[in-house]
């Protein structure tokens, strides 16, 4: 058992493992543990003496104290841990509740290994990488692999909220749940001076570190309430935005207008659209597994760039999908108007979508959540050659959305069980921790979650106003002028650089042929793309997708090989 730190608290004293009972409990930890502190008092009430002010000696005492259970109910953090118990010889891992820190194992006939991330598995000496087709069939689908499955055949992800122990003598093991979505019955609200205190209580846990903190501050209503917030903790904060040359899609004024009223030291960088060629094969040795999301750009390059000031970054990741802002959620609301309700009959001839009992082979090319597919069932058969079913995680997502009390805590739990932990969540501590930058999420914590996800449906979205219950309260900090201004997300010239790209690789057949995929069709696919490249790219979502699939694919082989050649 070993790691390699990324020093945020207790920077002289706070090397891992940490021990406690004589020794015969040793524990690791990759995250942070915000209410240590807390934990830590309780502890030494009980007798237990703690040689560091280190986050992780906690979840030594901790589990020495309530057990593995007692403990994973008191955290409050984002984590990947690992405890070995010497006395049961029983090794604990457990990831923390939405799944902000990865956490991979192996479990084979003869061996069972664990990391933090894949590639420290791949160079095992006895392991050769071998792509999953039916996760592959995720991607294309998603263009990012959910649930407990990985792209690898071999190499499986602890879920969010799961804990794994591994019995050593026995040579098996069990996986548990230590934390179920909170899906209750949405006719109640809760108070507003209670969700305002939770979350300022939720930034201000989230600013503990022995090193510099930021926030990434975009300008929209999620991170500017969090940049507030922090700010009156932390007088003249760092704040960072990554605006672009083209001012229909820049935001840097909105962020600017947050920055000025909480007088936070601002930082704006503009995205350099025309490095695509050299930018996008750093943002792919960055990846232990693929994702297509085109926001990965701006994202490396603006955590590039806060790590010239900070150590740790505060982010709104998850504001959305707690408090209901994404427009296709629109689609579940029964409360539109009775005009736009006859607009939708006559042009979808379905005043609202079913209730879609499948992930990703629907009839609507979209999740339950309604977010769009990249692929339709049949276009993943002509690519793979294969019929796509339904999975174990699938079919246990599918019972736990079925428990939802409407139809938009439903698509938004979707979002939560898939889109947030293995796309959104994956981006952000990805391209952070290739800078050594830490990013931290305030809305993820338990409670908020569970104040917004039961919301009412009305106090979500109403008449096409998204968010509403979060946006009553965020007059706390902000202006209406923030408030009540229209979202906007990363919105980048990616027609252009997918034409670019092929061009500088000698055309999309010979690009896609020099590469010998897995389980793809090469001449399927360089169908579908040169019908699309014909028609103006219409598909750039799955384009880009596909670009980034076998760049990944390409570095991460090479990489893997020159690992275990240097061990050799």
């Amino acid at each position: 058992m070993a790691m390699r730190r990324l020093s945020i608290i207790d920077l002289a004293h706070g090397w891992q493992p940490f021990m406690s009972n004589a020794g015969n409990v040793v524990a690791f930890q990759n995250g942070e543990i915000y209410n240590y502190r807390i934990l830590q008092q309780e502890l030494k009430h009980a007798g237990y003496c703690f040689k560091t002010d280190s986050d992780t000696e906690v979840l030594a005492h901790g589990y020495a104290a309530w057990g593995i259970d007692g403990l994973l109910q008191r955290l409050d953090g984002m984590y990947a841990i690992a405890i070995y118990d010497k006395i049961r010889r029983e090794l604990h891992l457990a990831r923390d509740r939405f799944g902000e820190k990865p956490l991979f194992y192996i479990h084979a006939d003869d061996y069972f290994v664990y990391s933090s991330n894949t590639v420290a598995l791949n160079i095992l000496p006895w392991l050769d990488i071998k792509i999953d087709p039916e996760s592959l069939a995720y991607y294309l689908a998603l263009h990012y692999v959910p649930g407990d499955k990985t792209i690898f055949t071999h190499i499986h992800r602890v879920l969010p909220g799961e804990r794994l122990c591994f019995h050593i003598d026995a040579f098996r093991k069990n996986i548990l749940p230590y934390y179920e979505l909170p899906l209750q019955n949405s006719l109640t609200r809760p108070s507003k001076h209670r969700l305002i205190q939770t979350i300022e209580s939720s930034v201000k846990s989230r600013l503990i570190a022995d090193v510099p903190v930021g926030v990434f501050l975009s300008g929209g209503i999620d991170s500017s309430v969090i940049a507030a917030i922090a700010a009156q903790y932390q007088p003249r904060i760092d704040t960072f935005s990554m605006g672009f040359h083209a001012s229909e899609v820049d935001e840097s004024r909105y962020a600017q207008q947050v920055a000025d009223q909480i007088h936070s030291n601002h930082h704006h960088f503009y995205f350099d659209e025309q490095t695509f060629m050299t930018l996008l094969p750093e943002v792919v040795s960055s990846l232990d597994e693929p994702v297509g999301d085109q926001a990965l750009l701006p994202l490396y390059w603006l955590c590039r760039e806060a790590k010239k000031y900070v150590t740790v970054v505060l982010s709104g990741e998850g504001g959305d999908e707690i408090f209901g802002g994404y427009g296709y959620y629109e689609d579940f609301v029964d409360d539109r108007r009775f005009l736009e309700k006859i607009k939708t009959y006559f042009t979808r001839h379905s005043p609202s979508p079913p209730l879609l009992d499948s992930l990703i082979n629907n009839p609507i090319p979209t999740t339950p959540s309604g977010f769009p597919l990249l692929t339709d069932q049949s276009t993943r058969e002509l690519l793979i050659g294969i019929y796509h079913g339904v999975n174990g995680f699938e079919t246990q997502l599918l019972k736990k959305l079925n428990l939802c009390q409407d139809r938009l805590q439903r698509a938004m739990a979707a979002d939560i069980f898939t889109w947030l932990p293995d796309d959104l969540l994956v981006k952000f501590d990805r391209m952070a921790m290739r800078h050594s930058l830490e990013g931290r999420a305030p809305y993820l914590h338990p409670e908020i979650v569970a104040m917004g996800l039961n919301l009412p449906p009305k106090e979500k979205i109403f008449r096409g106003n998204k968010k509403r219950y979060f946006k009553n309260i965020a007059g706390q900090w902000l202006p209406q002028t923030i408030i009540h201004r229209r979202k906007q997300g990363f919105i980048l010239p990616m027609r252009q650089w997918i034409q670019q790209w092929f061009a500088q690789h000698g055309g999309a057949q010979r690009y896609f042929c020099k590469i010998n995929f897995p389980h793809l069709n090469v001449r399927e696919l360089d169908k579908l793309v040169q019908d699309d490249i014909n028609a103006g790219i219409l598909r750039e979502r799955l384009l880009f997708a596909m670009i980034i699939l076998f760049e990944w694919y390409a570095e991460y082989t090479t990489r893997i090989q020159r690992f275990k050649s240097a061990s050799t």
